[in-house]
């Protein structure tokens, strides 16, 4: 039971991860600080990046795949080992929790995406242009 209930919490980590990476990543300060240390063309690739991952079906997936094994195990278990609801329910939690962690972690790719967008029309910048050769080359 301990287990379990340290699994939730690294579980609750996770997916505290995702939504403070969805709230407040990049902040404007970090924006800058990546375009300077690795220069625009790299900082444009990794929003690119975002933008691809947000709409990738395979977090959804994933969860569709999580759930599926969650049903059938609880379902299973109960009959087959000599556990208790709330023992079953404990030995789920972690699941329910890293299941929505997989479900938001395309909005908060999106969400991400957007700010970097943001941040580049902030700086006078057209974020849909493409970059020329010239704009690749400044560092």
């Amino acid at each position: 039971m301990a287990t379990g209930g340290i699994a939730a919490l690294l579980a609750v980590l996770a997916l505290g991860f995702i939504e403070g990476l969805r709230r407040f990543y990049p902040a404007r300060e970090a924006w800058l600080r990546l375009r300077r240390a690795h220069g625009r063309a790299a900082v444009r690739a990794t929003r690119e990046r975002f933008e691809a991952a947000s709409g990738s079906p395979l977090p959804r997936r994933l969860a569709q795949v999580i759930l599926s094994l969650v049903i059938i195990w609880a379902a299973v278990v109960s009959g087959l080992l000599d556990k208790d609801w709330y023992e079953v329910l404990v030995d789920v939690t972690p699941y329910v929790f890293i299941w929505i962690a997989l479900l938001r972690t395309q909005g908060a790719l999106a969400a991400v995406a957007g700010r970097m967008k943001d941040h580049e029309r902030a700086a006078g910048e057209d974020p849909d242009a493409e970059l020329g050769e010239s704009d690749a080359l400044n560092l």
